[in-house]
């Protein structure tokens, strides 16, 4: 493995135990004392990592909040010229491919790795036709000690933790299929072929931005 490639597998695992992190739920079972949260669904896991990899797609969510939510208007406004201003739809960028149900990258070996330094466990059933489903991901005792007395404090990782703060703000209540069917209604998501990387809709955004708040980005 090259070091580019290092990197990325770094930053992969970072990113989606912060996805796990973030976006779970209290747990409590005696028969598993040292699971603490829970996460439900691979599908909402990248459908997340899509709005954290795409800022520009981010935006374009929150622009369709704020036609919707005069009295949200301006905090949005601030939002997306912050994301415009540190020019994260091409800094930030992370490129997902499209596949059969939208934007997807196969995350087996990073789940496998997180379980591996005990910072996750997960759960899965088998359907009728042997397909993997009702997968679950619960965030342990030692991966909530680590965040909260180590990983939260590390600069590098402060841009990804406000970052996913603000999903969950907005978005966090939508389940993987709620936020499946959102992303489904760009033009640029939906038409992107089978295997190619979905593009960027910055341009779009910007225009929309301009129509909606009569400024330029």
């Amino acid at each position: 493995m090259n070091e580019q490639d290092k990197i990325r597998s770094h930053k992969d695992k970072i990113r989606i135990f912060l996805i796990l992190y973030y976006f779970s739920e209290s747990y409590s079972d005696s028969d598993y004392p040292s699971r603490k949260k829970i996460f439900k669904s691979e599908v909402r896991i990248q459908k997340i990592d899509f709005l954290l990899r795409n800022p520009d797609y981010f935006a374009y969510e929150l622009l369709n909040i704020a036609i919707k939510d005069d009295s949200k208007k301006p905090e949005i406004k601030q939002i997306i010229k912050e994301i415009f201003d540190k020019d994260e739809p091409v800094i930030r960028r992370l490129e997902m491919e499209r596949f059969f149900f939208g934007a997807y990258e196969d995350i087996d070996d990073v789940i496998g790795f997180l379980k591996s330094i005990d910072f996750i466990d997960f759960s899965s059933k088998k359907s009728s036709d042997l397909k993997t489903i009702e997968k679950q991901y619960f965030i342990t005792e030692t991966a909530i000690a680590k965040i909260k007395n180590e990983i939260s404090n590390f600069s590098s990782l402060q841009w990804y933790i406000s970052r996913c703060e603000l999903i969950k703000k907005y978005f966090g209540n939508l389940s993987g299929t709620q936020l499946k069917v959102s992303q489904y209604q760009i033009e640029e998501y939906r038409d992107t072929t089978y295997k190619n990387y979905i593009g960027s809709i910055k341009n779009m955004v910007v225009d929309d931005f301009k129509k909606l708040y009569n400024e330029q980005l």
